[in-house]
């Protein structure tokens, strides 16, 4: 359980740096590529990881829907568009469980 943790909160680390970086530049293509990247590498991590805890499952894969969420916003919304601001307001709600949950919050 302790390594397949330790596993997810890594992909986790990477992932959110990545986002974290894009989100805040000013290429929104750029933004949706990190997005669905940490989407699918959250979804990765659940999957190899049979051994998580729930809390940790439950965790990464409303942040991997939330990372989704702006990834589909980035291609239609972007700037102050209350939409685009609204799924990153998810996003960074999500990011601070999953934060928690990796012993980062």
């Amino acid at each position: 359980t302790a390594a397949a943790h330790q596993k997810l909160c890594d992909a986790y680390k990477l992932a959110a740096r990545a986002v974290q970086i894009e989100t805040n530049g000013k290429n929104q293509a750029f933004a949706g590529i990190a997005t669905v990247n940490g989407a699918v590498m959250l979804e990765e991590g659940v999957r190899a990881n049979q051994a998580l805890v729930d809390g940790d499952r439950t965790a990464a894969l409303a942040l991997a829907e939330s990372y989704s969420s702006v990834a589909a916003m980035s291609s239609v919304a972007g700037g102050q568009d209350p939409a685009w601001l609204s799924a990153l307001s998810d996003a960074n709600a999500k990011d601070a469980v999953m934060k928690s949950v990796c012993g980062g919050g």
